[in-house]
């Protein structure tokens, strides 16, 4: 008796532009052969997620040091991924000795916050943001995946800086101009 074949189905997906350029850049990043790769291996760690919230387990993440005290766990490890756990961005890297957390752009005394919010307030798309501040495509377009993932901590120092620039009675906005 011949093995049964599994039935493939196709399914379509709408994605945000936003996570449709997570996914094509994660999907160079792992070094996968394919988007459907890529998402195959997501949809697996989906239902592994749900398979253990269905049995009454809690998912919860834990800095490395506090693991350790934890008497039993269970860790999910996605093979793809476990490559670029130490150093995982090519052309963003952090610059501790400045006070901020989020990632600079190497080579640029940029933060990766002030990148988006640049290109946000001109409408840049990322090409033209690239162009117009003389970097290659893949840092705006790794700046931006960065930012998805690290949008909390951007947006937490963005408005840091403004209270700070408030308290200190700087203007943020430019004076009347006319006249």
């Amino acid at each position: 008796m011949a093995p049964l074949l599994a039935k493939k189905v196709r399914v379509q997906v709408d994605l945000s532009e936003a996570e449709a350029v997570l996914l094509h850049h994660l999907t160079s990043r792992l070094a996968v052969r394919s988007r459907a790769d890529l998402l195959q291996q997501a949809y697996g760690t989906f239902l592994w997620t749900l398979n253990e919230l269905l049995a009454g387990r809690h998912i919860v993440s834990v800095d490395p040091e506090n693991l350790l005290k934890l008497d039993r766990f269970k860790e999910l490890s996605v093979p793809a991924v476990e490559p670029l756990l130490f150093e995982h961005y090519e052309y963003l890297a952090p610059r501790p000795e400045t006070g901020y957390k989020q990632f600079y752009l190497k080579g640029r005394n940029l933060r990766v916050g002030q990148l988006i919010y640049k290109m946000r307030a001109n409408q840049l798309t990322d090409e033209e943001a690239a162009a117009d501040m003389s970097l290659p495509i893949a840092q705006v377009r790794e700046a931006q995946v960065y930012y998805q993932i690290n949008r909390e901590l951007v947006e937490q120092e963005s408005n840091r800086e403004k209270e700070q620039l408030d308290a200190a009675g700087v203007a943020r906005e430019p004076g009347n101009l006319s006249g």
